[in-house]
């Protein structure tokens, strides 16, 4: 994290960039592609359209692995909101619990989930291949390669993490978060950079074109 330091310009782009809605996909893209190359120092920002489709389609993986739990959390939601309307006894008794029931289990499907997408997106992020977003097998084979018990360490690792940065970004509301988020992010890449490795080793770059005599 300490790197995007040594381009302080480049960091302040990304900043800023992170904290308009949906023009931060830009920034997602831009880890994404750190991703791809392994890269060591953070490269400098360009091509910016390509990097917001990067980072669209992230969002868009992203999404389609939440539907399930993003339903089952608006049922939940709405249940426990109708229930607060309702008289106390048949809130608190019948409907409180079943919305308590569905939130706890968009909570841990939501968990289980991001357990096997995450090194499917890192196989997308490196290859450039949508369709690894949903190659589960390939994704269960890295997990086995990096060691079962090593990915679950890496994972809590990576949660405990985000879940401090967040919460301390979060008391400056919405831009310490968005400042924030873009060193979470760096680390959070580098690590899934790191760990695709084991399958998937990063690709040398072209060498440089042979100057003409």
């Amino acid at each position: 994290m300490m790197k995007l330091f040594k381009d302080v310009g480049n960091l302040l782009i990304l900043i800023v960039l992170n904290v308009i809605p949906i023009i931060d996909f830009i920034v997602l893209g831009y880890f994404a592609r750190v991703v791809r190359v392994d890269a060591d120092e953070p490269p400098k920002i360009s091509d910016y359209g390509g990097l917001f489709i990067e980072g669209l389609k992230l969002v868009i993986a992203s999404l389609i692995y939440a539907i399930v739990p993003i339903l089952l959390l608006m049922i939940g939601g709405g249940i426990a909101f109708f229930a607060g309307l309702g008289r106390p006894v048949w809130g608190r008794w019948i409907v409180a619990p079943i919305a308590f029931f569905l939130i706890a289990l968009a909570v841990i499907l939501l968990l289980v989930i991001l357990f096997f997408a995450l090194p499917a997106l890192g196989m997308y992020m490196r290859t450039g291949d949508f369709s690894k977003v949903f190659a589960f097998g390939e994704a269960w084979d890295l997990i086995q390669r990096f060691g079962l018990f090593n990915y679950i360490l890496f994972f809590i690792l990576l949660a405990v993490f985000n879940a401090i940065a967040y919460a301390i970004g979060s008391l400056i509301p919405w831009v310490g978060s968005m400042i924030l988020g873009v060193f979470a992010m760096a680390f959070t890449f580098k690590a899934i950079s790191l760990f695709v490795n084991v399958k998937y080793p990063a690709l040398p770059p072209p060498p440089p074109p042979q100057a003409q005599i």
